[in-house]
């Protein structure tokens, strides 16, 4: 009876996999053209991207001056679009 089982779970495997690949391509497509989950950058990207120091975005940070940037367990990240928009538009130095 045993091998009977696994035989038969086998040649279902091909069927089954393709299935699930199905499946999951079109949740995620689905969730990828639902949702819009913003894209952070920690301090040190954020300097490349702005070209103020690290210390100077901590401090700008600290003073409230920095649109999109918020701690999240002691790091400071900053959202990407909102970082490019902000520089952008004149907040570069």
């Amino acid at each position: 009876m045993d091998k009977l089982v696994i035989s038969f779970l086998t040649a279902l495997k091909p069927y089954l996999v393709e299935v699930l690949k199905e499946s999951f391509s079109s949740v995620l497509a689905q969730q990828e053209t639902d949702c819009h989950f913003p894209e952070k950058i920690n301090v040190t990207q954020a300097s490349e991207l702005t070209g103020f120091s690290k210390n100077s975005l901590y401090q700008m940070h600290s003073k409230g001056q920095i649109p999109g940037a918020l701690k999240v367990g002691g790091k400071l990240l900053f959202d990407t679009e909102t970082l490019r928009n902000w520089v952008n538009s004149g907040g570069r130095h």
